[in-house]
């Protein structure tokens, strides 16, 4: 592992931490690993493919399109 520095508010932010840390019985610096994999992993899910987002709510197509056909439209723009 490489080691890393990192300033934050003692007053706020670290006594909480610390503290969630005691309850878990973990150190911080584990918990502070876990939240960058979690933050790094949700940033890279963020480029994903539009094919993966949920619909627009704007109602119905006048005609259902293929694929193939969303795809061709979407290169003639």
């Amino acid at each position: 592992m490489r080691p890393i520095f990192v300033h934050v508010d003692e007053v706020e932010h670290y006594r909480e931490l610390k503290a969630l840390a005691d309850r878990m019985g973990r150190p911080v610096a584990e918990l502070i690993r876990e939240a960058m994999v979690e933050y790094t992993g949700q940033r890279r899910g963020a480029s994903g493919s539009l094919l993966d987002l949920e619909p627009h709510p704007s109602g119905t197509l006048r005609s259902p399109w293929t694929r193939a056909e969303f795809l061709d439209e979407s290169l003639r723009r």
